[in-house]
């Protein structure tokens, strides 16, 4: 089984111009890490990709590249100007996907523990909505460990669901808030909420692997690091054997952070550099099918309770 832990539900403004600014902080960010692409070549992709509201394209490609189930999750920010009733509808959106496709599809609820209503939003979001955990993006000005998170991961640790927050720098975000070392007040003070941060620090894996490695809460997805490995696969494989060597296998959680990535390294062909690890030792690195069976699904489904 391949699970996919980290997707996100996305529209293209209806701005053309404003659309083509987006996706053009993608291409830029791909380019530093060595894919080049223009925007002409992957803008028919994007639009193909996102405002798919009911999940039937996204099912469609997970078809195709062999994903069995995919976590949709919502990326709320009080910045962007939305009162509570905006972002529960947005939230519903996600959850009706899941609906349509029970078997193929599960949410991740989008709210910002800014929000001074926070964790009732929550608590609807998966009473009400159905839906299976929580997404952050603390990058956009908030730390995850803050008084007003708190109160959110009292209500997810309460109903037992998982959350899923962004580690790591970004182009346009606030670093500081995004650092690695503030799960672990996290996975002391909550112990049954198992964190998945994602892209596992992207380049503060290090940070993110101390933790994972004394605390049995902290996982780590994979997101973004498709493009490590199709432009450095020398690099992408001493990172992954060490990561695996300090935190063992049961820690890593395959993901795509879908549909960004997509038109840039296919979901399939990252698929196959992963199933391939084992197969090339040239340089001296070597991984067992066993721990790419569980990086591609096996963690996944124990710690998502699927």
């Amino acid at each position: 089984m391949i699970i996919d832990v980290h997707y996100h539900s996305l529209r293209l403004p209806a701005d053309e111009e404003r659309a083509r600014e987006m996706v053009e902080g993608w291409l830029l960010e791909a380019e530093g890490a060595g894919i080049k692409k223009s925007l002409d070549e992957v803008m028919p992709i994007y639009r193909d990709y996102v405002n798919d509201v009911e999940g039937d394209r996204l099912v469609r490609r997970m078809d195709e590249s062999g994903i069995d189930i995919t976590a949709v999750n919502i990326v709320d920010n009080v910045d962007f100007g939305f009162d509570s009733e905006r972002i529960m509808r947005i939230n519903g959106y996600c959850a009706r996907m899941a609906a349509k496709h029970p078997e193929r599809i599960i949410t991740f609820a989008g709210i910002d523990p800014r929000r001074p209503d926070a964790p009732a939003l929550f608590r609807r979001c998966i009473e009400e909505l159905g839906m299976k955990g929580l997404k952050w993006h603390p990058d956009d000005g908030y730390y995850p460990n803050s008084k007003e998170a708190y109160a959110v991961l009292a209500v997810a640790s309460e109903l037992n669901v998982p959350l899923l927050t962004h580690t790591g720098p970004l182009p346009s975000s606030r670093a500081k808030y995004a650092q690695p070392i503030h799960l672990d007040d996290i996975a002391v003070d909550f112990p049954n909420i198992n964190i998945i941060a994602a892209h596992m620090g992207d380049i503060w894996w290090r940070d993110w692997a101390a933790l994972a490695k004394y605390k049995k809460n902290i996982y780590g997805d994979l997101a973004m690091w498709q493009l490590t490995a199709e432009s450095k696969p020398h690099l992408f494989r001493r990172y992954l054997r060490e990561i695996l060597d300090i935190v063992g296998p049961t820690k890593v959680l395959f993901s795509s952070d879908g549909p960004v990535y997509e038109p840039l390294v296919s979901n399939k062909h990252w698929i196959e550099l992963i199933r391939n690890l084992p197969d090339d030792s040239t340089d001296g690195i070597k991984f067992s099918e066993e721990e790419v069976e569980a990086i591609l699904g096996g963690n996944a489904r124990r710690i998502l309770k699927l």
